[in-house]
């Protein structure tokens, strides 16, 4: 009998045990992959967010070889990382539909990354990384992306990878290892030639060495000579990725960075230009709130007349709110709708959503308070750079909603936090955990169980979303192979 007929059954056996033990974590990995998986199937990537401008993007790189101006659409300004290669996919012979399909795999990718991420930095309690992951999984505003074109799948991905390798690197630069920080550079680099909101994830980090430095006291110059050399190897390589698109910016537009509002869209945001920054939002759009979401969870609910951002945030992240066929129904070129199911599962979601933001903001607040105090060795705990990215990707929504004022082109959106979103999840099911571990104090096992109920609520309505399929005389597929003669 040879060594491979040995081997395998060895392996299958490792295989087996390995499986029974994290059976909770493998059923709600299944869950969001078949999530996923009915995206790829059955949602037309064609009717997803921005696909007219997304489209024509990838088409002017396959037939030019180069980047559109900066005035060719509202994709345009994007770093190219994402629509490069679905030029390149599309240059293949393959059409809309087989981009929806890789934006449903790198979903899937992303829960396992998301998973590899909860075992190696939430050690301390399976039910907090079960819960996280379970709340990863049926999130509607990032599983409602898991089917588009759009770069933020891409991001979403690469963020992931971020934040499973940052406090590992964090950690590597204490006794000077270079390797650690140069593969998180690499990452980060990526990422942020897939959009510049994963900049708030190079800023965490840089933020979370700098605090390691300041904190060592007079012994900073000591501190700061170890770190020097990953930090600098660190900071060539994300220059050397990442540089060149930003300069050329800054040669073309005369801007480092510029957004659609600077391009095509100037137009549309002269008016806003004109007015003083903190003249552009009224005070209550920061602090009001709208309970009109929980009955219509709908745009312009919380839009029209006066705009809350709070609101429309939970909102499109835990129920489609601009109307873009997660739920209901609609056909590419035709109207979108909602069924009467839909639209109670979505006020049932954004209830649920509401009560889940509300202890991962707590959790927030009690996990840096934890972090900052804990010291190993003498050192901060490097996780403290993993809660510096929701707080900065909240500050640049926030920046972004004022900056760019006019509600008729969606500048509030869940979907652009989603990129962060594995943080929060892992802080939910930390603050789940925490409470059911209060054994004595029945209140405390009762708002476990409360925010459990959360998540299934948010389950119900992704799951009664995308499975079973919808009616096939209410919806289209986007076509997965260009038509025979089709030019690009």
């Amino acid at each position: 009998m040879g060594i491979d007929q040995v081997g395998q059954p060895g392996r299958a056996k490792r295989l087996r045990v390995w499986a029974r033990a994290r059976i909770p974590e493998l059923f709600v990995l299944t869950v969001g992959v078949l999530i996923r998986l009915s995206m790829a199937l059955w949602y037309d990537a064609r009717i997803g967010f921005d696909y007219n401008a997304h489209w024509p993007h990838i088409q002017y790189i396959v037939a030019h070889h180069a980047l559109p101006p900066l005035t060719f659409n509202t994709t345009a300004p994007h770093p190219p990382l994402y629509h490069t290669i679905a030029a390149a996919v599309v240059a293949m012979g393959l059409d809309a539909g087989a981009l929806g399909w890789m934006s449903a795999l790198w979903g899937m990718l992303r829960l396992v990354l998301i998973w590899i991420g909860l075992e190696r930095w939430l050690p301390e309690s399976r039910l907090a990384r079960v819960v996280a992951l379970a709340l990863a999984a049926v999130v509607p505003a990032a599983a409602h992306l898991d089917g588009m074109i759009t770069n933020e799948t891409l991001v979403m991905l690469l963020a992931a990878g971020v934040l499973v390798v940052a406090p590992r690197a964090i950690a590597a630069a204490r006794t000077g290892r270079v390797r650690p920080m140069v593969g998180l550079a690499v990452l980060l680099g990526l990422a942020m030639m897939a959009k510049v909101s994963a900049s708030v994830l190079v800023t965490s980090v840089a933020i979370a060495i700098a605090l390691e430095i300041a904190r060592a006291g007079k012994g900073w110059g000591k501190a700061l000579r170890i770190r020097a050399r990953p930090v600098i190897a660190g900071a060539l390589v994300l220059a050397a990725i990442a540089g060149p698109f930003f300069v050329r910016n800054r040669i073309l537009y005369g801007q480092t960075a510029p957004s659609a509002y600077e391009g095509s869209l100037k137009p549309n945001q002269a008016p806003y230009e004109a007015m003083p920054y903190f003249d552009r939002r009224p005070l209550g759009f920061y602090v009001g709130w709208n309970f009109a979401i929980y009955a219509h969870p709908l745009y312009p609910t919380a839009i029209k007349p006066d705009a809350r951002f709070f609101p429309v945030l939970v909102a499109t992240t835990f129920n489609d709110y601009y109307v873009y066929s997660f739920t209901g129904g609609g056909r590419y070129h035709s109207d979108r709708w909602v069924s009467a199911a839909g639209v109670t599962l979505g006020c049932l979601s954004i209830a649920g959503g509401t009560f889940i933001a509300l202890v991962t903001v707590i959790a927030w607040f009690a996990a840096v308070r934890a972090l900052w105090r804990r010291r190993e060795d003498g050192l901060p705990d490097p996780r403290f750079a993993l809660l510096l990215a929701p707080l900065g990707a909240l500050i640049g929504q926030l920046h972004f909603a004022t900056k760019y004022p006019n509600d008729n082109f969606g500048p509030i959106k869940g979907s652009y936090l989603q990129f962060i979103a594995p943080v929060l999840c892992a802080l939910f099911g930390a603050a789940v955990a925490w409470m059911w571990r209060r054994r004595a104090a029945v209140r405390w096992r009762v708002a476990a169980l409360v925010s459990l109920g959360a998540v299934a609520l948010v389950a119900a309505y992704s799951l009664n979303a995308r499975l079973p399929p919808l009616d096939k005389t209410k919806y289209t597929t986007a076509p997965f192979f260009a038509a025979a003669g089709q030019g690009h």
